[in-house]
């Protein structure tokens, strides 16, 4: 039996097996110095041939009628006008970017996945897929594993607000949602949480004492208790507690985007979360974070719909790493970006249904830029590679998957060979993704 399997055994029958959460608790207060990583999903199954593989196609293309490129990376060359995107608030064109402008400024910082074969059409296993590796469940997230081999102490080690989030017992999730709801729990002993300088519920003594009474009070509870499973709730309870201190170091925002367009609305949220996620960063205080945009699940009027989601996923990649550049983070922050699937060709309603093959593209310190991997067919059949070249080659070779880009991923991260991602083995071989 995987030694996977037998833990996941072991916690269904209540037995108390000691977690890298739990064991590496010592090392929490030491601040996690970087690098980063963002994982930005684009939940739905986006459209690759209005992006960054384009195809001259009646059946598969309607928005243009040639292919672009800068530098290396193709693209389709297609407007952001608002009146093509039926958008009628001219402040939406400050928030969004067409795929020129985004290469424009990005493609030398990109390595790009194109014909990508996910194996499936299913959501959830797309997701799955491209972020664990793995269509089936039980694998956890990228942004989990690389939290619990590189700061599991950390209180806000992986945090999420979309995207594949399953950490399979190796970490906490910081579920992010709002600054106020974060400040609150940062500060529980201030009257006003948003201001650390208000006055306190308690006096500094007196909140140690209860700081004190708790823990002394679990601790009995604990030793005298004969059920392995409540035993382990209330280590689990101490080991959250141990934590509010450091949380307190946690350097939130000062203004979050507001963007006046109701149209943006999603884009406004995940531009705010993950201000949060790279202010956790920036305090020490994570390592990793899932953020998701949704919308892409276009089976009616795929073009409009498809762009007008891939322009604000593109401006809100650039605010992230805009963001983290300002916050000094620029130089230690990865950014990978997916989605559950592609699109087939064009339905009878204008829409485009559900298709196995994908792109990724990945961003950050080591990487190489200006480099495509992997290319599709006027089909949207995927063409293998050369395991040594990565060059498309008509016979033989390799079709990148989901789990090449993730093995390689975890070589880049130094994870490859630790004993939790040994938990959980990835298929293939491994191929030099990233140089």
């Amino acid at each position: 039996m995987q030694r996977r399997r037998f833990l996941q055994a072991a916690a269904a029958a209540g037995l108390a097996l000691t977690a890298p959460s739990i064991v590496s608790r010592a090392s929490a207060g030491e601040p996690f110095a970087g690098p980063f990583w963002i994982l930005v999903h684009a939940s739905g199954g986006w459209d690759p041939t209005l992006m960054f593989d384009p195809v001259i196609s009646p059946e598969h293309t309607r928005s243009y009628s040639s292919v672009a490129k800068i530098g290396n990376i193709p693209y389709a060359p297609t407007s952001t006008d608002l009146s093509e995107l039926e958008w009628e608030n001219a402040e939406n064109s400050n928030w969004i970017l067409s795929n020129e402008a985004f290469l424009n400024k990005y493609a030398g910082k990109m390595t790009l996945f194109n014909g990508v074969d996910t194996k499936t059409n299913n959501h959830d296993a797309g997701t799955r897929s491209i972020w664990s590796g793995k269509t089936q469940e039980g694998y956890p997230s990228l942004g989990a594993l690389l939290a619990a081999n590189k700061s599991p102490g950390a209180p806000m080690a992986f945090l999420s607000s979309g995207g594949y989030d399953a950490t399979e017992g190796l970490i906490g999730l910081t579920r992010v949602s709002s600054v106020d709801a974060l400040t609150r729990i940062a500060r529980p002993n201030q009257v006003d949480a948003n201001d650390a300088n208000s006055s306190t519920f308690h006096t500094p003594e007196t909140w140690g004492r209860i700081a004190q009474f708790q823990a002394e009070r679990a601790e009995r509870l604990r030793t005298s208790s004969q059920l392995l499973r409540k035993r382990r709730a209330i280590s689990a309870l101490e080991l959250a507690r141990s934590g509010d201190g450091e949380l307190a170091k946690l350097q939130l925002p000062t203004e979050l985007v507001d963007i006046p367009s109701g149209d943006l609305d999603d884009l406004e949220r995940f531009m705010q979360q993950g201000q949060i996620a790279i202010h956790a960063f920036k305090s020490g205080l994570g390592v990793s974070a899932s953020l998701g945009l949704g919308g892409f699940d276009t089976h009616a009027n795929n073009d409009r719909d498809q762009r007008r989601r891939q322009a604000m996923l593109l401006g809100g990649i650039d605010y992230l790493m805009t963001y983290a550049a300002a916050q000094g983070l620029g130089d230690k922050t990865f950014v990978l970006v997916g989605s559950d699937f592609g699109r087939s060709p064009y339905n009878d309603r204008d829409g485009k249904d559900h298709h196995p093959i994908s792109s990724f593209f990945a961003m950050g310190p080591g990487i190489p830029g200006d480099r495509v991997i992997g290319q599709t067919t006027v089909e949207r059949l995927p063409m293998a590679v050369d395991s040594g070249s990565l060059a498309p080659v008509a016979k033989g070779g390799t079709v990148v998957t989901p789990a090449h880009i993730q093995r390689a991923l975890r070589r880049l991260a130094g994870v490859d060979e630790s004993d939790i991602s040994a938990q959980f083995p990835l298929e293939g071989s491994d191929l030099p993704l990233f140089g």
